[in-house]
């Protein structure tokens, strides 16, 4: 147990420095980042051009702000929000607010654009409450889940996102990625031990299943993925070279990998836990053990799935719901049709990985002539 823990926080130390290495590597896709960014504070403002929409406005607020970081800071600004109607991206300050905007020196003096109020302080207290609460609960394993979620967020940001920019197939990079997060985060949170492999494999097992689905549903259902979010400025950042059905089959089985290594760990956990308080357990009864667990956690990972969809798409569903629309015509839709084919290939996927788990645990922890310590 010892040894298994010193393993764990050595494997945590290493993925951290791995992470930090990648952290520093430079963004080659940076176009708009070479004005300076910093923090400003809104000293005053002015609603008298703004229109009000329902919650919505429409019109220009304009801020008197005081750059607070930076080369600039101190210095007092006039800048304008432009407001367009659109909830989902307009912002509307009052005094005291600090913003993040971009900054910009010209004939003019310096420019200040308000990108939005400034979240980060906030969002890293956040992470912070989470990481205690992980280590607090979980000690070892706790850290190890917490390296696992910095390192699935640093490796998807500077390594996959970077080779779909560069016009790598979607389907195979995120096919990679998803091997290597689940590789690392099997390790991280379980160790170099037969445990992790059993995870590991049942989960990879799944991921093949997930993604012959995801491929052959989307071309049964006649899914383009247009219907994901900014697919069009996308396109046309890359001259519509874009290959927006294999973008949309990557994201549905790299979506649906967590509940997969969620599921194997669960079995693999159950089943070497039955061995090590019954060694002389027979094979069949492994594997029946192995079984009934995965079908009740199957149960509950299934409506799992369901639920962190439709929760997502609440709004959708009560706007349809508002204005009486069939539910023919709802199922019918390509936006709702994608959606639930997101619930259904991860559902092929748990169906897969959770006997599979069980025939490799019974494999790994039945070998013949050998005991557990």
């Amino acid at each position: 147990m010892h040894r298994n823990r010193r393993r764990s926080l050595i494997m945590c130390a290493v993925m951290l420095v791995v992470c930090a290495a990648l952290c520093l590597l430079p963004d080659t896709q940076n176009v708009t980042g070479s004005f300076p960014r910093a923090q400003v504070r809104i000293d005053s403002v002015d609603n008298t051009l703004l229109d009000a929409i329902g919650i919505a406005y429409n019109g220009v607020q304009t801020c008197r702000v005081t750059v607070l970081t930076g080369e600039w800071a101190g210095q007092e600004v006039l800048s304008y929000n432009y407001m367009n109607s659109a909830l989902d991206k307009d912002k509307l300050f009052a005094p005291g607010d600090v913003a993040w905007a971009m900054l910009q020196e010209g004939g003019r003096g310096l420019t200040v654009t308000l990108i939005d109020h400034y979240r980060a302080r906030d969002e890293g207290l956040i992470l912070l409450v989470l990481a205690g609460a992980l280590m607090l609960f979980g000690g070892v394993i706790g850290c190890g889940a917490l390296v696992s979620l910095i390192a699935s967020a640093v490796i998807i940001w500077k390594l996959l996102i970077p080779l779909l920019l560069q016009g790598v197939s979607p389907i195979a990079a995120a096919f990679v990625t998803v091997v290597v997060l689940t590789v690392i985060i099997d390790l991280l949170v379980a160790g170099p031990t037969r445990r992790c492999a059993v995870a590991v494999i049942g989960s990879l097992a799944g991921t093949v299943v997930t993604c012959a689905a995801a491929w052959g549903l989307t071309v049964l259902l006649k899914l383009d993925g247009g219907d994901l979010p900014y697919v069009v400025p996308l396109l046309a950042q890359s001259s519509m070279a874009l290959d927006t059905r294999a973008l949309s089959i990557g994201m549905m089985f790299l979506a649906n990998s967590g509940a997969l290594m969620d599921l194997s760990m669960d079995v693999s956990v159950s089943l070497e836990e039955i061995r090590f308080h019954r060694p002389d357990i027979p094979r069949a009864a492994l594997l029946r053990s192995g079984l009934t667990v995965g079908r009740s956690v199957l149960g509950t990972m299934t409506t799992t799935l369901m639920l962190a969809y439709s929760g997502n798409y609440l709004s959708m569903l009560m706007y349809f719901a508002g204005q009486g629309t069939p539910l023919l015509d709802i199922i019918n839709l390509k936006y709702v049709a994608s959606q639930l084919l997101n619930t259904l290939v991860g559902s092929f996927g748990l169906v897969a990985a959770a006997p599979l788990t069980a025939l490799v645990a019974c494999g790994l922890y039945l070998r013949p002539h050998h005991r557990d310590a």
